[in-house]
């Protein structure tokens, strides 16, 4: 989508990637798991955090800073690569995911992928009191979706159906655990794996 430092490959952390096949395993006959992002580098979290900061001030022009800051925060986490609050995606244990039918296609989930709206809420849909036929199935593929994920340990980001956790701090916040498994990540290069190599010991 041009994103400036956007990578093509989704990359996650290997126990991710391991829940993620089990998740596709455990789907009805028919349906299919879509991995949509995973690993994100800092540039690409700061890119879209700015841009949807300006989006909104362009949409609510009377929203002071804070209120300003808290709309865009709902869609996309503040770009971060200290240790104790990395961004959720640039840990590799933040993954986005969708279902799709037999033939590859993308099932209808009531909103897009990264719609900033209220209807990207995962529990939109439940909330609905008289839910039109387009939004029962919808909200019958997110139910499927989320069922799985967690039943391989991931939790759920609310303000997004399609955005699961595993290991990273939004994991440990959910499952109230003292701390996360992964910190920061980058993806390995050969002058990496060189300067490695040729640490003394």
């Amino acid at each position: 989508m041009g994103i400036p430092g956007a990578v093509p490959e989704c990359f996650v952390r290997e126990g991710v990637y391991r829940r993620l096949l089990a998740v596709a395993c455990s789907l009805p006959p028919g349906l299919g798991l879509v991995v949509l992002d995973g690993w994100r580098p800092w540039r690409v979290q700061q890119y879209l955090f700015d841009t949807l900061f300006e989006v909104m001030r362009a949409r609510h022009p009377a929203l002071d800073e804070a209120a300003l800051l808290a709309r865009t925060r709902e869609f996309v986490a503040m770009p971060s690569r200290d240790p104790r609050a990395p961004s959720p995606h640039l840990t590799g244990g933040a993954v986005d995911v969708t279902l799709c039918d037999a033939d590859g296609l993308m099932l209808d989930m009531g909103s897009l992928f990264d719609e900033a709206s209220s209807a990207s809420h995962s529990d939109y849909l439940e909330r609905l009191e008289a839910p039109d036929t387009r939004q029962r199935r919808a909200r019958e593929a997110r139910r499927v979706l989320y069922h799985a994920m967690c039943a391989q340990g991931f939790t759920n980001l609310p303000s997004e159906w399609w955005h699961y956790d595993h290991g990273d701090q939004l994991w440990a916040h959910y499952t109230g655990r003292p701390s996360a498994h992964y910190g920061p990540a980058e993806l390995d290069t050969i002058e990496q794996r060189w300067k490695r190599q040729f640490q003394a010991p």
